[in-house]
């Protein structure tokens, strides 16, 4: 198995990634219990010291790493500063009860919190590895193959969140590029075109040319920040489920919950 596989295969074997249907009476537990990053069961998690919110520490990590110009938090805290969980909360996860991941293969095992990680990577009859590439659960006897063999791992696509589009992995990079420079024109021709009613406006409201310059400028960085917010988040993982939430949430001006 060279590197690159051999680094797939590990980073596989994290794991987390539990959703509602999983878990037993699931349908009670309240939203607290999931990570707003990747909406499924809080894994190994870890608080932000500012707002208190619980993340998944893999999450978190992955959310830092591509986000490096600023280090701040999904919910804008400055300067994340990472806390861990508190006892209690993890005392009151410690008592979910959870389906193992690998029973559509066979296994019907119910376990515990703190049981389920030994178990599914370990103890299970029907081992089994996530694919990094297409995201599906492939038994640990053929995930090599699975790797290997042309046409057997088909990625998952990836969704541009400029136009929102679906890209199949392989043709994202040239696609986001050109997305990205058209909506740079695009913003260029609406500066334009703002610059232009200003000029107009200012016979009707006065303004000095300080103030107009400022209102302009104003807009335009807005605009940008935006969209720069966009191209960060285009670069995250796909299976960070609850991103797109919380960038709304963020636009808002408000939190998920």
């Amino acid at each position: 198995m060279d590197g690159h596989l051999t680094s797939q295969y590990n980073s596989s074997m994290e794991g987390g990634d539990i959703d509602r249907d999983r878990i037993i009476d699931g349908h009670l537990l309240p939203d607290e219990y999931f990570c707003p990053i990747c909406r499924c069961l809080l894994w190994n998690p870890c608080s932000c010291a500012s707002c208190q919110h619980l993340f998944c520490q893999k999450c978190i990590h992955t959310w830092l790493e591509y986000s490096k110009s600023d280090k701040t938090c999904p919910f804008r805290c400055q300067s994340y500063d990472e806390r861990r969980c508190p006892p209690l909360f993890h005392s009151l996860l410690s008592r979910v009860k959870i389906q193992c991941r690998n029973a559509s293969f066979g296994c019907s095992e119910v376990l515990a919190y703190d049981s389920l990680e030994r178990h599914e990577n370990v103890e299970c009859k029907y081992l089994t590895r996530t694919c990094p590439e297409c995201m599906k659960l492939i038994l640990v006897s053929e995930f090599t193959e699975h790797i290997q063999v042309p046409g057997n791992c088909m990625p998952c696509p990836i969704r541009c969140t400029i136009c929102q589009s679906f890209i199949e992995k392989t043709e994202f990079r040239n696609h986001f590029n050109e997305c990205y420079m058209n909506r740079l024109n695009t913003m260029f021709e609406q500066f334009v075109t703002l610059q232009s009613r200003t000029t107009e406006q200012q016979e009707i409201f006065p303004l000095t040319t300080e103030q107009r310059n400022m209102q302009l400028l104003q807009t335009m960085l807005n605009a940008f920040n935006t969209f720069e917010e966009q191209r960060q988040n285009s670069r995250l993982p796909t299976n960070l489920l609850g991103i797109n939430m919380i960038r709304q949430a963020r636009e808002r001006g408000c939190v998920p919950y």
